[in-house]
């Protein structure tokens, strides 16, 4: 809640919760363990959620997943804030940037789409680990966007880093396997989502942050899943609203990562999620990873270390 809202007469537990959440500028000193601590539970959520994704992608249109996905996300929160009331709820909805906060979501959801597409055809940890690329990227376009400085570690580090996406791909034909390309458009967008979190979500509530994400994706997603829907089996019905509370978590928690440290600092913690997306994937799906894969992620992996070590000097 922002700091210069007073408290009602009689304000419920939870909206004294909220009014006792500390103000934008005391949150916006860095807290790097907080941050790493917010990012772990983000990877662990996030393959939650792209676990249920892939499950509806064999039945439904990747599509309507991302539809479900922002409706779910958006349900949740706007039931949070009448449950706050009138005066909590509604000051959750302002915000020092919409634009900001509204190219946000578009990022998200391009990122959406693009994973999601990628999980109907490949294994969860193949995307995953090209996927990683992003907080190398984030790193890079940290140096124009944020003033961030890159030292000639974490350069050397990004080089070995893109080096492991390119064994993990390994030769492909591109015209015979289109799907290959998905995780890069996944990439890209992330990576951008996440230095326009750092750079937007930093003076806003981390529920104002979370909702305008949603929004814009579920307003976006509403216009064109006419054209992709088919009727929802009810035992599904259950994964559907998983993935929408899974998406608002992990989004949630990422909001959190950035807003208490530098992009570049908590951005390779995501790669633990190589642990959770083969652990997932096998028994789910019964994928089993290529060497290449593993040898890919491992140095994208060290790259990440290398990216945080750095940081923190």
């Amino acid at each position: 809640m922002p700091s210069s809202r007073s408290p009602a007469p009689e304000a419920t537990p939870i909206q004294d919760s909220a009014a006792s959440l500390p103000p934008p500028q005391i949150v916006n000193r860095d807290r790097p363990l907080k941050g790493i601590g917010y990012m772990l539970a983000a990877g662990l959520l996030f393959t939650m959620l792209d676990t249920g994704v892939k499950t509806l992608a064999q039945d439904y249109s990747p599509v309507q997943v991302v539809w479900a996905r922002y409706i779910g996300h958006v349900v949740i929160l706007l039931g949070y804030f009448l449950w706050l009331g009138r005066s909590a709820g509604g000051a959750m909805l302002k915000t020092t940037s919409l634009t900001g906060q509204c190219l946000r979501g578009l990022l998200l959801l391009g990122a959406s789409t693009f994973a999601y597409l990628a999980f109907r055809s490949l294994p969860l940890l193949q995307v995953y680990v090209i996927n990683f690329s992003s907080p190398l990227l984030v790193t890079l376009l940290a140096i124009p966007l944020l003033k961030e400085r890159v030292s000639w570690r974490q350069a050397l580090a990004i080089v070995v880093g893109f080096a492991g996406v390119v064994i993990c791909v390994g030769p492909v034909d591109w015209r015979s396997e289109p799907a290959i390309l998905l995780p890069f458009g996944l990439t890209l967008c992330f990576a951008l989502y996440q230095l326009t979190t750092r750079r937007f979500g930093r003076e806003d509530h981390p529920l104002t942050s979370l909702f305008y994400a949603g929004l814009a994706g579920a307003i976006v997603s509403s216009l064109v899943v006419p054209a992709f829907w088919s009727s929802i089996d009810p035992r599904h019905l259950p994964l559907f609203m998983f993935v929408g509370l899974m998406g608002a978590g992990s989004q949630l928690t990422l909001i959190l990562a950035m807003r208490y440290a530098p992009a570049s600092l908590v951005s390779p913690f995501l790669y633990l999620q190589i642990i959770w997306a083969a652990l997932f994937g096998f028994v789910f799906f019964g994928d089993i990873p290529r060497s290449e894969t593993w040898i890919g992620a491992a140095l994208i992996s060290v790259a990440g270390v290398v990216l945080a070590v750095s940081k923190r000097r």
